[in-house]
């Protein structure tokens, strides 16, 4: 029996972010004959976000709202965990061996506890597929790094916020039975090397093509702010600064002349995403006089965002720091090609694809207007060779990652 927590705050949904990868690894367990049972985990009352993945096999799925304990209990009882954690990381004892708070600690945190300490027995093992979680688990737990870039990129967030969240790391980490990522890269560069992690304590699970974005006839319905076919570079990324998006911006000045035999217009650049566009990135555009071709639509639903794949000129990645990429995978779902980023990761996904992919480098705009070029020498071409190594990347299947996760599940639970 396994449980998977979703809830970070906001539930992990089917359709956004890690909560692709849950919905899809969920499809390939339910073919696992070593589980009998899937227990999701969501936000209190959000339950519902998962009946699609409920339904993938409702006999054997099973979703259980992670509900608040009331303010007078919860308060205290993180006054007190705070506390503990600031008496630790100065070197001192745990309140735990106090004879005085002690006691108190332990009655908060049981009470805080109890209306969940029935569904969080009743599992083998916890995967839990983003490693910002305070709970504490009485069985064994696997985590999942995806990542540490706010490590490597701290200026994306705020000191404090930093801080938090790297004693929050260490302490899941130092908890789990298991860490694991789904990238080589990512393993020797965050697990091994950031974290400092035995080696024996890691374990490296890669992932299948996501199927999120491949369902549906197609759309080409009217785009957006009068957007022309063929005629822009599509990035769906939210802005932080390791997404690299004034790069694409750098970029424009320098190709006005390369899409003209193909358009009627100079080449414009769309960025969809959850977070608006920072004033510096704002003053770039108005210091380039690039704002009439440059487009932020901010969240659009999921059929907009098909739309846009399928009548983009291209899908460009210029991240400086990744541990994958969906939108490369699903630009190529959609029949759009793509250019990325030269960074390990990204190189590592993409090594199915062989001489069929473009990189450029993402510290240099004139890399990215080369890799443009390139492209455009036989655009159909070089989608049709895209397309033959995307289909390569697809013979693994979800089917196959849930079987080596299962190696994983079973190898936490032993070495209890």
């Amino acid at each position: 029996k396994l449980g998977i927590w979703c809830d970070y705050g906001i539930t992990l949904q089917p359709s956004e972010g890690i909560g692709v990868f849950v919905a899809n690894l969920v499809q390939g367990l339910v073919h696992q004959p070593d589980l009998s049972e899937i227990l999701l985990v969501t936000k209190d009352r959000e339950e519902s976000l998962l009946e699609p993945v409920r339904q993938l096999s409702p006999d054997r799925i099973r979703i259980v709202g992670n509900r608040r304990p009331p303010a007078y209990l919860r308060k205290p009882w993180k006054f007190l965990r705070r506390l503990d954690r600031k008496r630790k990381a100065r070197g001192g004892k745990s309140i735990s061996d106090s004879a005085v708070l002690g006691p108190v600690y332990h009655w908060f945190e049981e009470r805080v506890q109890r209306d969940k300490s029935d569904w969080l027995s009743s599992v083998d093992l916890w995967l839990l597929p983003y490693v910002g979680l305070d709970q504490s688990f009485p069985k064994p737990t696997v985590v999942i790094v995806h990542d540490l870039v706010t490590y490597h990129f701290p200026d994306s967030t705020t000191p404090e916020k930093l801080e938090s969240l790297k004693r929050l790391v260490k302490q899941v980490t130092d908890n789990a039975t298991l860490v694991a990522c789904m990238s080589q890269f990512i393993l020797e560069k965050d697990l091994l090397g950031t974290l400092g992690l035995p080696t024996e304590k890691t374990r490296m699970v890669r992932p299948a093509v996501p199927v999120d974005l491949q369902q549906g006839a197609a759309d080409l319905s009217s785009l957006p702010l009068s957007l022309k076919p063929m005629s822009y570079l599509l990035y769906p990324a939210a802005f932080r600064s390791y997404k690299n998006h004034q790069l694409l911006i750098d970029a424009l000045p320098k190709i006005d002349q390369l899409m003209k035999p193909h358009a009627s217009s100079d080449l414009h650049v769309v960025f969809t995403g959850i977070t608006d566009c920072p004033e510096p990135l704002r003053r770039r555009i108005e210091a380039l006089k690039v704002a009439d071709r440059v487009h932020v639509l901010g969240k659009v639903s999921r059929d907009a965002l098909a739309n846009l794949y399928r009548q983009a000129y291209a899908t460009v990645v210029p991240s400086f720091y990744e541990q994958g990429s969906f939108p490369l995978m699903e630009s190529l779902a959609f029949g759009c090609p793509i250019l990325s980023s030269d960074i390990p990761s990204l190189r590592e996904q993409l090594a199915g694809m062989g001489d069929a992919a473009l990189f450029f480098d993402p510290n240099s705009s004139d890399s990215l207007v080369n890799a443009l070029r390139e492209l455009d020498l036989d655009r159909e071409g070089r989608l049709q060779r895209q397309l033959a190594g995307f289909a390569r990347m697809k013979e693994r299947t979800w089917d196959d990652a849930a079987k080596e996760w299962c190696v994983v599940f079973q190898e936490a639970i032993s070495s209890r």
